[in-house]
């Protein structure tokens, strides 16, 4: 299912690591559900899942430059740090939304679930374009937030005017979800699940400096149980 993707080649029994393996954002991926998004006590491992998780959403609604993404988890970019600043340069990118809406209640929040957003934009400009809110979820107790990111709710409750085409919503996993779970976890109104099969399987020409630093993530990672 990963197909050139896969790191490793298999003769028999006999599993073997290709040359390219710790390159790989299947390494990344399977290092990240194995050792946990904090092992080193920093969000580097959370944020670079994101990253990752937009790329293969870009990848799957037709690539860019067609296809449009913003990363709106916590912590962003010091130029993006507060809430309200993130709601209004969102909006302000899809042409949608008129800003934040609650900008006292929005001075306390840090990303409400929303890590992503990608959307394919007409090239009229106008209302009503196809966007899908995404949430990672790197930890173990990723089930329990399979369904917390609302897309219609969110907009409802942040932007002054929702979106003419309610966004749909997408689960991002490092891990591999297999039956008879999948046929469980798939299956909720608008939502798209991506597991480590479905990632790895779209993410092809990557930028260097996201593929190096998913790279030395993963080697720390691999160095700390040794």
């Amino acid at each position: 299912m990963v197909g050139a993707a896969y790191p490793f080649s298999v003769d028999g029994s006999l599993l073997t690591a290709e040359e390219w393996a710790l390159a790989s954002p299947y390494a990344f991926l399977a290092a990240l559900t194995h050792f946990g998004p904090l092992f080193d006590g920093t969000l580097e491992g959370s944020s670079l899942f994101e990253k990752l998780s937009a790329a293969a959403l870009v990848k799957y609604l037709g690539g860019a430059p067609s296809v449009r993404s913003f990363n709106f988890g916590f912590p962003r970019p010091q130029t993006l740090r507060s809430f309200r600043q993130a709601i209004d340069d969102l909006c302000g990118m899809m042409g949608e939304g008129g800003g934040c809406a609650d900008r006292m209640k929005a001075s306390d929040m840090k990303d409400a679930g929303l890590d992503l957003a990608v959307w394919v934009p007409f090239e009229d400009g106008r209302l009503n374009q196809m966007s899908v809110f995404g949430q990672c979820a790197a930890g173990q107790n990723w089930r329990g937030k399979i369904t917390e990111l609302q897309p219609s709710h969110f907009c409802r409750s942040w932007m002054l005017e929702p979106p003419a085409f309610s966004p749909f919503a997408a689960f991002f996993v490092p891990r591999q979800i297999g039956e008879p779970h999948w046929e469980i976890d798939a299956r909720h109104e608008r939502q798209l699940l991506f597991d480590r099969l479905r990632i790895a399987r779209l993410l092809g020409d990557l930028d260097d400096e996201l593929v190096a630093r998913c790279s030395s993530w993963t080697v720390a990672a691999l160095g700390s149980s040794s």
